[in-house]
């Protein structure tokens, strides 16, 4: 048996140096619109983390089993200051999801996989989401060279 697992605190804030429209930046593109206040009443924050476990059941057979979380703080401004809705994407919010998964290896190269994926969004993550609650299934066989 393996176990995975990670966490990452992300933060995204104004810039140092604003930069104005017409700004030349990689690749040769020019800037025509820019915001260099996205974050006028604090920086975006959010803490990623993840779980997982294989295990080989028989040579041929493994399973693995995962959860995937987020949590965004609120860095919402005015009246939507530390808010906690879906009123805006800035309020604070959630994200889970859970994934299994079965893969059996015919041979070394061709196996059949099946797994399912069950994600959930709440408050301000949520926010533009038609649904917030999804399964996701897939199954399928593979050849690799």
């Amino acid at each position: 048996m393996a176990l995975y697992g990670g966490f990452q605190h992300i933060t995204y804030m104004n810039p140092s140096i604003p930069l104005g429209p017409g700004f030349d930046d990689i690749g040769g593109y020019v800037l025509g619109a820019v915001n260099n206040k996205a974050y006028e009443k604090g920086d975006k924050q959010l803490n990623v983390y993840w779980l997982g476990a294989r295990y080989s059941v028989t040579p041929q057979f493994t399973a693995a089993i995962a959860y995937y979380g987020e949590r965004q703080f609120s860095y919402a401004s005015g009246a939507d200051a530390g808010c906690s809705t879906v009123v805006a994407g800035s309020c604070s919010g959630n994200f889970h999801a859970l994934s299994v998964s079965l893969d059996y290896h015919f041979t070394k190269r061709f196996d059949s996989y099946a797994g399912a994926m069950w994600s959930n969004v709440s408050h301000g993550l949520a926010n533009g989401y038609l649904n917030t609650t999804m399964v996701d299934p897939t199954i399928g066989v593979r050849f690799s060279f």
